[in-house]
């Protein structure tokens, strides 16, 4: 309730700066929920991937009179590699993600503040 009592006011006050307001942040409210949906999928694909490596591990650790005897040490040494690399690149992925929508976010907004200051003095020397 608060926050429509505070958009019609700034409609009265200027009806061209709050559209040029609304206008400068949308591009950050739709990447927010695209960058959410993203980020809930790797970090299931990280999740099941340590499940994986850890799955790996343990068969060692429980059976490793059986890992000694046929001597596959090697082998499950580059088994739980392989799957430490896979997790490795998905949350890499994740950090990419991550810094590329802050980046994104922040220049929305420290633009858009710079934007609508540029606006606001447009609109003040022209009336």
């Amino acid at each position: 309730m608060y926050s429509l009592i505070v958009i019609v006011m700034f409609f009265i006050i200027s009806w061209r700066m709050t559209l040029f307001t609304f206008a400068v942040m949308v591009p950050g409210l739709l990447a927010a929920p695209l960058y959410g949906k993203f980020m809930k999928k790797i970090m299931k694909e990280i999740s099941n991937a340590r499940a994986d490596a850890s799955s790996v591990a343990e068969e060692a650790f429980s059976n490793i009179r059986t890992v000694k005897a046929f001597a596959t040490e090697d082998t499950e040494c580059v088994s739980y590699g392989e799957k430490n690399d896979n997790i490795y690149a998905k949350a890499k992925r994740a950090a990419h993600a991550y810094g590329i929508f802050n980046f994104f976010i922040q220049l929305v907004m420290y633009g858009s503040l710079d934007a609508l200051v540029y606006f606001a003095a447009w609109l003040n020397s022209r009336d």
